[in-house]
């Protein structure tokens, strides 16, 4: 992973910390040892997964770094990513899923002969924030090119395939083991 670098003690307790390339600078970012996953995503992609028709918040996923600074609370991660490496911001929390849709076809024969015609089945990706909306669109705003989030080990896979980076998802116990 190309933006974790070590395990470090934060406050009372031991996190995965992570640097991450922004125009303002260099931020920081951590998570605490758990069952689940970390994926390095790529921006771009990441953004086009948000923007899927499924996703958590289209309100704010249809922004841009324009118009997130609007948003009332923009300013907490300036303040909070300001800290360094001595505090570091914790990962946003994503999940995603597959989404399947079902489009009745059109009937083949006239009305008053009723038949099924079936139906066009669609599969479109989603994206879903439990936490990190407004760090995410900070990291966004400021040109970080890949940053890291959190995820299910179970949807790791799916969403490394869709909008991860070169590097392969880590678990956050095989982070912690590898020190």
């Amino acid at each position: 992973m190309e933006t974790f670098i070590g395990i470090k003690q934060v406050h009372h307790f031991q996190a995965a910390v992570f640097k991450i390339r922004t125009s303002r600078g260099d931020v920081f970012m951590s998570e605490q040892r758990s069952d689940r996953a970390v994926v390095e995503v790529d921006s771009e992609r990441f953004l086009e997964l948000w923007r899927e028709p499924f996703s958590s918040h289209p309100e704010v996923a249809c922004g841009n770094p324009e118009t997130w600074p609007l948003d009332s609370k923009f300013h907490w991660p300036n303040d909070h990513f300001a800290e360094g490496i001595k505090n570091p911001v914790p990962l946003a929390q994503v999940s995603v899923r597959i989404v399947t849709t079902q489009t009745p076809l059109k009937p083949r024969k006239p009305f008053f002969f009723p038949s099924f015609a079936g139906a066009e089945r669609t599969e479109s990706p989603s994206l879903n924030f439990t936490d990190g909306i407004t760090r995410t669109i900070w990291l966004l705003t400021f040109g970080a090119k890949s940053f890291p989030v959190e995820c299910s080990t179970a949807e790791a896979p799916l969403l490394q395939k869709l909008v991860g980076t070169g590097s392969c998802y880590r678990t956050l116990d095989e982070l912690f083991s590898a020190e």
